[in-house]
């Protein structure tokens, strides 16, 4: 195989797993308020679970459930924000 072959073929196949990855992050967004276990987002992104972490991370560039953490995180700050008065052990 040439360089330029294998160069594009490298390309698609970043292209496809950052597909798969932006649709995982998607479920996350859609799903932040559930169980969000490694099996299902594996399943989701149509990677084994071993893979997926690891694919993940080094697209993400941070873990899997930091990810996840980092995100609930943000949205409860976001509705403290916009409701300061509201209790923070109300649910949304």
């Amino acid at each position: 195989m040439d360089t330029t072959s294998d160069s594009l073929r490298k390309k698609h196949l970043r292209e496809e797993y950052m597909a798969r990855i932006n649709r995982v992050m998607d479920h996350i967004e859609s799903h932040i308020e559930g169980p969000l276990s490694l099996e299902v987002l594996a399943r989701v992104a149509g990677f084994s679970p071993f893979h997926f972490h690891r694919i993940f991370n080094a697209m993400v560039g941070e873990p899997l459930f930091r990810f996840i953490q980092r995100v609930r995180l943000e949205k409860a700050a976001t509705q403290l924000a916009a409701n300061p008065k509201k209790p923070i052990t109300s649910t949304p």
